[in-house]
């Protein structure tokens, strides 16, 4: 089987600015399908770390897992502080 590559040289220069005009866009979602699946993976392991520290707040403190996620967000808003940095903290330190 072989492939035709002059098909390119012989077409009319509108249809090559059509065909760059197609490559730019694939070329952007490309990269924003790129863009959003490394945003899906860091919430990921942000949700991981959060789930983390609300286990630890239930051993810890004996609470329901909805009272320690409210633990959580109550702190982080008192705080002023991001409820992952929050969790992070929990992880290490065992408290709030």
């Amino acid at each position: 089987m072989t492939v035709d590559l002059t098909a390119e040289a012989t077409a009319a220069p509108a249809e090559r600015f059509d065909v760059l005009t197609l490559i730019d866009q694939l070329q952007a979602r490309v990269r924003s399908a790129e863009d959003r699946a490394a945003l899906l993976e860091r919430a990921l392991a942000s949700n991981r770390r959060i789930g983390m520290a609300v286990g630890i707040l239930m051993c810890r403190s004996q609470l329901t897992e909805d009272q320690a996620i409210a633990v959580l967000k109550t702190h982080s808003q008192h705080r002023n502080v991001k409820v992952r940095a929050l969790a992070e903290t929990v992880i290490y330190t065992g408290t709030i």
